[in-house]
């Protein structure tokens, strides 16, 4: 559960980090564990996905920045995030 309120934070922060860099990789694997978890990121699904990513925490900064960034995710008026992709329109 504190994981999840971390990512949630991450997403709203993420303008201030987006000067950090993500290896494509991670960003792949992150946005991969979101899709397989419906393309929203919650408080209840939000342990579940960074684990299924596989990244360490000291990663998912740079990963979450570099999405919200992109375009790919985006905070939600509930307090979650939503990943829009190929997979996820």
């Amino acid at each position: 559960m504190i994981r999840a309120a971390a990512l949630l934070a991450l997403v709203t922060a993420a303008p201030a980090l987006a000067q950090q860099q993500a290896d494509p990789e991670d960003v792949a694997s992150m946005a991969q564990a979101i899709e397989e978890a419906g393309c929203v990121v919650t408080v209840e699904n939000g342990d579940t996905i960074m684990a299924a990513s596989g990244l360490p925490p000291e990663k998912v900064n740079a990963v979450i920045a570099e999405l919200y960034a992109s375009g790919a995710l985006a905070l939600r008026e509930d307090g979650s995030a939503e990943l829009t992709n190929e997979t996820c329109p």
